[in-house]
């Protein structure tokens, strides 16, 4: 407090410990001689308070008496006397050097924060979430002008204007990474993208940290980061990595499939995905044709785009048939500008609004062509697709070439193996075919020889059958006679009497008879064997003629009868004959006679090894075979066929066995017991020579049954 002459009336302890005055005696000292260095703004302030004026300041600079300069606050106003005169001033003062000290680091902190934001890359900001929900950017770097083409006050004030700019498919995401960030306290990272105000695209990197504040806020401090060019460098690797994954799976395919189909099939699949185009085909060029055509044989598409396979005429293709001829890249960035109208018709036909076209030629001279298609908006072709389509039709084509050099060897190998197999079937049919002449040729002598023992045989016996009657009638007569003179001569002389007793006439009386008649019986069978081996043999039958198919059978059992029979270490065979009523059956009497022959005679050999004695245990275990019996049953079909069935009760056929019966040369028989072209030329007989069938059932220890069908009638036959 100081009186109108600026002398100290009282001071407090504050202002004395504040200016270093403690050893001072103040009261009644002049101020500006205390301070000597006083600026001439304190004296004016002075004069003016003294004049009845208020004076106040906020931060000015104070010189202490040792020199040192404080920051002060300070207010000065008059006091009045009893009088109401001013009888002087009254200055308060509060140093705040500290303060000011403070300030000033702050302002020069923020002042390098401003030049450090400034220069760093990309937008420094601080992004704020209340407790109420909102959302708003407390602080945001000049650096937002040049990422997001905005000043840092739009954003601040609007925080909508920021994100307006972001891609519609991620501001949702990024959104939700903000609460994710929000309850886990995690720090946030994200990438986005923009579209600026100029239009341009823009890939953006957001990397904060969050801090829960005391007020509720959750502040993240983070920076934003334009990776554009980082964005488009990983594409352009991974365009080059794609490229590279593509050319070595085509590669691949080479080396792991020669099939043509496969390999464009997947090449055109590769191309569509990777370049994310809505549809990629392959096309041959068939020059040999009506009219030069082009044929889509393989695409690739999305569900919205037409189909391109089929054939369409050079014609309608248009002028750039000639360019794919000459090996030339045909490429429409835009249908709507080209300025083929041929072909762009064709394009707008098939919906297509950009277009480009590879050709192939491949070592044959075939012309082949890659075609990719867009039709949801024009596509312009980046050099880069070109050269990755280019460096696939160069792999492509060398997969053509080798595909066709394998086809190529494929087909020769298949007819040098077809050539062989065929050499070889005529090798085994000329064997098959001889061995059945030499067959035949048996069988033709053996049925000569029987015809002509027959015929020899038949001869004699019809003499002695015709003389037989005449000798049963002189017989009786004789024997009438000798009655007679029995009864005209009851007392014969001694001399008959003695013949009579030598000769036994009682007995030859009455044995005669029945040796004629017995003789008769003995001729009767003989003419039966004679007809049963005419009717087998059937040599002169060389036509189909219609026959008593029980007649042939007959006459095979006859011809086996011998082995039918009880022998010493076998029992009879039983033989049952079912015959149905059967037509006259147009066939080859002979052939179908040596079928029964064959059939009949395995039936008797199955039965007769069933007691040979390594088989003994098999009878005991068996009952049915210690009781040979052989089936034989005829019948009409309804598919006005015939069927004829031989079955045994032998001890079966093994199935690996049964599977190769028919087989030419197949025998189950010791060496020199069998050819093993019974069953097979049996099986021809039937198949081929009367368009029937031949089968066999037969399971081991059930018994084997062979079944014969065929038709009843041969149209056209003569």
């Amino acid at each position: 407090m100081f009186d109108r002459e600026m002398r100290y009336l009282a001071a407090s302890r504050r202002w004395l410990c504040d200016y270093n005055l403690q050893q001072e005696n103040l009261i009644g000292c002049c101020h500006y001689e205390i301070f000597p260095e006083s600026a001439e703004k304190w004296k004016a302030i002075h004069h003016r308070c003294l004049a009845g004026s208020t004076e106040s300041g906020e931060a000015d600079s104070f010189v202490q008496i040792n020199g040192s300069v404080e920051w002060v606050k300070w207010e000065s106003r008059p006091w009045y006397d009893y009088n109401g005169e001013i009888g002087g001033t009254v200055f308060f003062c509060e140093v705040i050097t500290e303060r000011k000290r403070t300030e000033e680091a702050l302002r020069a902190s923020e002042a390098r924060f401003q030049k450090l934001a400034a220069n760093v890359p990309g937008m420094i900001y601080q992004f704020v979430v209340h407790p109420n929900g909102s959302q708003s950017f407390s602080y945001v770097s000049a650096g937002c002008h040049e990422l997001f083409e905005l000043e840092p006050e739009e954003i601040q004030q609007n925080i909508n204007s920021l994100f307006k700019l972001f891609h519609p498919e991620d501001l949702s995401e990024f959104k939700e990474s903000i609460l994710v960030s929000n309850k886990t306290l995690e720090p946030h990272n994200y990438q986005y993208r923009i579209i600026t105000p100029s239009g341009r695209l823009k890939w953006v990197q957001a990397q904060s940290r969050p801090e829960k504040q005391f007020n509720g806020d959750l502040v993240w401090d983070g920076v934003m980061l334009d990776i554009t060019a980082r964005k488009q460098s990983e594409a352009q690797y991974r365009e080059l990595a794609l490229r590279e994954q593509l050319l070595n799976r085509l590669a691949s395919q080479i080396r792991n499939s020669l099939d043509l189909d496969t390999v464009v099939e997947t090449a055109i699949k590769e191309i569509q995905q990777l370049l994310q185009i809505d549809c990629c085909s392959f096309c041959w060029y068939k020059p040999d044709m009506e009219s030069p055509t082009w044929e889509a044989i393989k695409e690739a598409k999305n569900p919205n785009c037409r189909s391109v396979l089929g054939c369409y005429p050079a014609s309608v293709v248009g002028p750039v048939t000639e360019n794919l001829l000459r090996q030339e890249i045909v490429r429409v960035d835009n249908v709507a500008t080209f300025n083929e109208p041929i072909h762009r018709q064709l394009l707008e036909y098939i919906g297509y609004q950009s277009e480009i076209a590879l050709p192939i030629k491949t070592l044959s001279g075939e012309i082949g062509v890659i075609v990719c298609g867009h039709c949801s908006n024009p596509r312009p072709w980046t050099d880069s697709e070109v050269e990755l389509l280019q460096a696939v039709v160069d792999q492509l084509a060398i997969a053509i070439n080798q595909a066709e050099l394998y086809a190529q060897t494929h087909q020769t190998a298949i007819a040098a193996k077809k050539q062989a197999q065929q050499l070889e079937q005529a090798l085994e049919e000329l064997k098959t075919t001889q061995s059945q002449l030499v067959q035949s040729e048996k069988m033709s002598s053996l049925g000569q020889l029987v015809a002509g023992v027959a015929h020899e045989i038949n001869n004699p016996v019809n003499f002695i059958y015709g003389n037989l009657a005449h000798a049963r009638g002189y017989t009786e007569d004789i024997l009438n006679l000798l009655k007679l003179y029995q009864q005209a001569y009851p007392q014969p002389t001694e001399e008959i009497r003695e013949e009579v007793d030598a000769i036994d006439l009682d007995f030859l009386v009455s044995d005669l008879p029945k040796l004629l008649s017995s003789m008769k019986v003995g001729a009767d069978r003989i003419r039966l064997i004679v007809r049963s081996l005419r009717s087998f043999s059937r040599h002169d039958e060389a036509e189909m003629k219609a026959v008593d198919i029980h007649e042939g059978i007959d006459s095979t059992l006859m011809i086996l009868q011998h082995r039918l029979k009880t022998k010493q270490d076998n029992p009879q065979i039983e033989v049952i004959k079912n015959y149905g009523n059967l037509p006259l059956v147009e066939c080859y009497a002979g052939q179908l006679n040596q079928v029964f022959m064959n059939l009949l005679a395995n039936a008797i050999d199955a039965l007769e090894d069933c007691f040979s004695s390594n088989d003994l245990h098999k009878i005991k275990d068996n009952e049915k075979i210690a009781h040979p019996l052989i089936q034989i049953s005829t019948e009409v079909l309804e598919t006005d066929k015939i069927a004829i069935r031989i079955a045994d009760n032998g001890p079966g056929i093994p199935l690996d066995v049964k599977k190769r019966l028919f087989d030419p040369f197949f025998t189950t028989k010791p060496i020199g017991v069998g050819t093993g072209l019974g069953l097979s030329i049996s099986y021809q007989i039937i198949v081929e020579k009367h368009n029937g069938q031949l089968y066999c059932f037969s399971e081991v220890g059930q018994g084997t049954e062979f079944v014969i069908e065929i038709p009843a009638c041969h149209s056209g036959n003569t």
